[in-house]
């Protein structure tokens, strides 16, 4: 669907998607395992009170215990109380003796009135004797534990997910672009094919069952479609060839009419009606040409042979031709296929230019053919469509059918050769084809 402008959105790639699913579904994941911990944690708080202590009692120092013991936040309702234990008492080397008089760590959690205490005994290495501290916390609700869960979160999710995730991703796109190699590959091949070319078709190798099953389908698509145009153009070739002899007869025919105006028109008729036909028979047969390897052809030696042919017809019109050669003008070209450039070129200036100066045709120099009328012109906004087929823009009436240039195109484009048209400010048009140019030349 397109957008206001007509433009197609770009829409984003099946690699990009994909990998965007791939984040999304770790980020989700993540969650998920943020909020079993979170859950666990919250279901267990006998387990959350003895993280919290272990917490507190990681950043005392025995020597500030000794100077501090409270800490207190009335306006958030909690208190911290710590004190030193003695574990041996007076006696310490019969009761090192005794296992009775160890102290171990514990925790106490109970509620009281508007809150919680926990209360429990930790020891703590310093200057290389354990030192036994006794912690008591008292305060309400679960923001005392936020910072617990929080490095739990780090210690237990973060940490593992992350490098993990960021492996998983990065794995995934590889395979995912190793997978859709080959479907980048017959893209490229598509947007490469050559219409002039229908012979050609999409190739993966190495590929997935599921592209190679849609190579497959498109390529018989593609053979379904050539056979559908070589139809058409078949039967367009043989109705315009089926038409000529019946054309020839009508046209003898109106010849031994009693001379008048109604004899002259019937005559022209015939002929613009003959014209086509030969058109449609001439594009039947460039749309069916494939021009491979073609060999050397000099330019000026077909450009007389045309000029030769068409010297009478143009005469009869009441024009006339002048044909230059300027040399050089070899070219790697089909020698019929540059004949019907050439004729279509020259028809199409004899049905447009006026009869009181010559059409120049020139060959050379190099690989260049141009056919010059001092007609009307054309005009600028119809100058990016005289190429298409059955396009006559403002010449209707003339009894043309807009192919001769439609031909002259396709011919071209078989040869890879290049039509350029040049239309100056004093009237007329000059239309060029160059022709690729032999090795060495």
């Amino acid at each position: 669907m397109s957008d206001a402008g007509g433009r197609v959105p770009k829409r984003p790639s099946l690699f990009r998607q994909i990998t965007v699913r791939l984040a999304i579904f770790a980020v989700i994941f993540a969650l998920v395992d943020v909020g079993i911990v979170v859950f666990t944690y919250l279901s267990q708080p006998q387990t959350l009170a003895q993280e919290l202590l272990d917490l507190e009692v990681s950043r005392l120092d025995p020597d500030d215990v000794r100077q501090r013991t409270n800490r207190a936040n009335p306006s958030a309702g909690l208190r911290w109380s710590y004190e030193l234990v003695e574990p041996l008492g007076a006696d310490a080397d019969r009761a090192a003796d005794d296992p009775a008089s160890r102290l171990i760590d514990w925790t106490k959690r109970e509620q009281i009135p508007g809150g919680y205490r926990i209360t429990g005994l930790r020891s703590v290495e310093h200057e290389g004797e354990a030192t036994w501290i006794r912690l008591e916390f008292e305060g309400r609700g679960l923001s005392p534990f936020s910072e617990v869960i929080g490095r739990e979160i780090v210690q237990h999710v973060a940490l593992p997910l992350v490098p993990l995730s960021i492996l998983l991703l990065v794995f995934n796109a590889l395979a995912v672009r190793s997978v859709l190699k080959p479907l980048f590959e017959a893209e490229q091949q598509a947007l490469d094919m050559d219409p002039g070319k229908p012979d050609q078709r999409l190739s993966v190798s190495a590929a997935p069952r599921e592209i190679t099953t849609l190579v497959d389908a498109l390529n018989g698509a593609f053979e379904r479609l050539d056979k559908s145009v070589a139809t058409l153009r078949d039967f367009t070739g043989f109705a315009a060839h089926e038409m000529r002899t019946p054309l020839s007869i009508m046209l003898l025919t109106a010849g031994k009419l009693p001379a008048g105006e109604t004899r002259q028109q019937l005559i022209e008729d015939i002929r613009s009606m003959s014209r086509l036909v030969g058109q449609l028979l001439e594009l039947a047969q460039a749309e069916a040409l494939i021009l491979a390897d073609p060999p050397v052809v000099n330019l000026a030696e077909i450009g007389k042979a045309v000029f030769s042919a068409l010297e009478e017809v143009a005469s009869a019109r009441g024009q006339s031709l002048k044909f230059t050669d300027l040399g050089n003008s070899d070219a790697l070209a089909h020698p019929e296929a540059v004949y019907r450039i050439y004729r279509n070129l020259i028809d199409n200036a004899i049905a447009h230019a006026p009869s009181d100066k010559p059409i120049e045709v020139t060959a050379g120099p190099g690989p260049t053919i141009s056919v010059q009328d001092f007609g009307p012109g054309i005009p600028l906004p119809d100058r990016t469509r005289i190429f298409e087929k059955f396009w006559q823009g403002g010449t209707r009436g003339d009894g043309g059918a807009g192919l001769g240039l439609g031909i002259v195109k396709r011919l071209a484009d078989a040869l890879g050769a290049e039509v350029t048209l040049d239309c100056p400010a004093t009237g007329g048009a000059t239309f060029s084809v160059t022709f690729r140019a032999k090795v060495g030349n």
